[in-house]
């Protein structure tokens, strides 16, 4: 067989890869188990749930492999929370939307540039919109090409954006119906406030739906935070900070209740998970709750 070649590292057995992880110091209680994990998550992805708990690719003492595994586990079943919180953020959010561009310049009003911020902004946005409308499978897309020559009103259109060209139309709105939004919708938060949070959730999310690792990572964007906020923030590059953020933006208390219940009972079955890692203070339970 033809080896083209290259400088990258040579490729490794899973066996190796566990040879590898045991000259480094980290404990393996079953072997043919962690073979097995290792087939099904990529020796690359696994490792980087090892970056806190080595110094110089020397595992700390008393390291094991299912350690590792259970925080692998924690982050995935993490991501699933925060995608379906991120989901009632985004539906609501393309509601309010539609709502006030309806209200304030009606259904079709969001085709004209003069009811944005950026003329230019506008019209990348409407690229993107004709492209996704023309991708699309839905039967209500079909619907509207058919029946109203293209023409599609804030609400129906809404539906097919994707939650960054949302983010990106919300911040193109102008400023006094952003604020006009936060105060109809979000007890008066103003519109610079819901814009950068919008984005952070964005980036979230794009994570989340890509399978990221949520754990120990550095997001980098920093979205804003109100004063009474800022002292129990410990780092605004965790995902803690934009969890925070979201909690303003649900209106049913109780949903969002059970949700922190959810992931209190999470964070209680993983008990091997750093909580400074993903910036989650020790009251954290306390700050989040309604």
């Amino acid at each position: 067989m033809l080896r083209i070649p290259h400088s990258v590292k040579p490729a490794k057995t899973v066996g190796e890869q566990l040879d590898i992880f045991k000259s480094r110091g980290l404990i393996v209680e079953d072997d043919e188990t962690a073979q097995e994990i290792l087939n099904r998550i990529s020796y690359y992805r696994f490792t980087a749930y090892t970056l806190s708990l080595k110094t110089d690719d020397k595992f700390h003492d008393d390291v094991t492999f299912n350690q590792i595994y259970r925080l692998y586990d924690f982050d995935l079943k993490f991501r699933l929370l925060l995608m379906e919180i991120v989901e009632v953020v985004e539906v609501s959010m393309k509601t309010h939307i539609s709502l006030i561009l309806a209200e304030n310049y009606d259904g079709m009003g969001y085709t004209d540039s003069r009811n944005f911020h950026d003329e230019s902004k506008h019209i990348r946005f409407i690229s993107e919109l004709d492209e996704l409308l023309r991708r699309s499978k839905d039967i209500f897309v079909r619907h509207y090409i058919n029946k109203y020559a293209r023409e599609f009103p804030i609400w129906v259109a809404m539906e097919v954006v994707t939650f960054g060209v949302m983010s990106k139309l919300f911040k193109n709105l102008k400023q006094c119906d952003q604020d006009d939004l936060g105060n109809k919708f979000y007890f008066g938060v103003k519109g610079d406030f819901l814009a950068s949070w919008l984005h952070a959730i964005g980036n979230l999310r794009n994570i989340c739906a890509h399978y990221g690792r949520i754990y120990n990572r550095n997001f980098p964007i920093a979205p804003k935070l109100f004063a009474r906020d800022k002292s129990v923030v410990t780092d605004s590059k965790k995902v803690f900070v934009t969890v925070l953020n979201i909690k303003y933006l649900i209106h049913d208390n109780t949903y969002w209740n059970s949700w922190t219940v959810r992931l209190n009972a999470l964070m209680d079955e993983y008990t091997e998970v750093d909580k400074v890692l993903i910036g989650f203070p020790e009251n954290w339970y306390d700050v989040l709750k309604k």
